[in-house]
């Protein structure tokens, strides 16, 4: 049983999301909704949400003026919104959940689902959404810091830190400096997804790879990293590879 909340300014939009609720996802039994930050505050406060489906861009108020506000982080967000690319890195680096408009009935079932599997473990939801607050305040995205979460543990990492990831079946080895590394529950074509537009290279389906951190492209195909680790090049990469590392090694 799962109590949802709805925040969007725009009343078409609530109605909408309430009929996909009512007709897709039987496990939320009770349902309410705002059309302001102003109202939505006293609503959390009252009905305890455990989850608050959000939409970004609101006037007067956004959805990120109403996390910075909430006083008590007992709920999980769903954002909602039209498509923005800075937005959407912001919320996927925080390992944040989030539905495009107009929302799609199997992707609303899909993101109820991920939330459920994230009782199992439930990381710490303030933490994740003051690094997502960090994250969208930034002027650049290359400033993102990306949460690793699995089990036990929430980490923030800035892209500088991570040599490369690896894929381990439905897990991914990340290598980060100091010898450190973060076994992630998330796939490496997630990763190669969220880390699109940030200069990182898929050298193999294996392997995802930060140039910053390559030292050498030797003949053999093989890319020697800053911690002297080996990772090789799949055969129909290697002119692309090439043509990536002019003049940066």
């Amino acid at each position: 049983m799962i109590k949802a909340m709805i925040v969007d300014d725009e009343q078409a939009s609530i109605d909408l999301l309430t009929w996909l609720i009512k007709q897709y996802c039987p496990d939320i039994t009770s349902l309410q909704s705002a059309r302001s930050v102003k109202e939505a505050l006293p609503l959390i406060k009252s009905f305890k949400p455990d989850i608050v489906l959000l939409d970004i861009q609101m006037p007067h108020q956004s959805g990120f003026d109403l996390l910075t506000t909430v006083e008590n982080w007992d709920f999980e967000v769903i954002f909602t919104t039209a498509y923005n690319e800075f937005a959407i890195q912001a919320i996927r680096f925080s390992a944040l959940d989030y539905l495009l408009k107009p929302i799609d009935e199997t992707e609303l079932k899909k993101a109820i689902e991920r939330y459920k599997a994230k009782l199992i473990y439930a990381p710490a939801g303030e933490i994740l959404f003051r690094n997502f607050i960090q994250n969208i305040s930034q002027p650049n995205k290359e400033d993102f810091k990306l949460a690793l979460t699995d089990a036990s543990e929430i980490k923030y990492v800035s892209l500088k830190e991570i040599i490369r990831l690896q894929a381990d079946s439905n897990y991914t080895h990340i290598y980060l400096i100091d010898n450190k590394v973060f076994v992630s529950a998330k796939t490496l074509k997630e990763y190669d997804e969220i880390l699109h537009g940030h200069r990182f290279l898929r050298v193999h389906k294996s392997h995802l790879v930060n140039p910053e951190h390559i030292k050498s492209y030797d003949r053999l195909g093989m890319l020697l990293m800053s911690d002297n680790s080996t990772v090789e090049v799949a055969r129909r990469k290697k002119e692309f590879i090439q043509h990536a590392l002019t003049g940066k090694i």
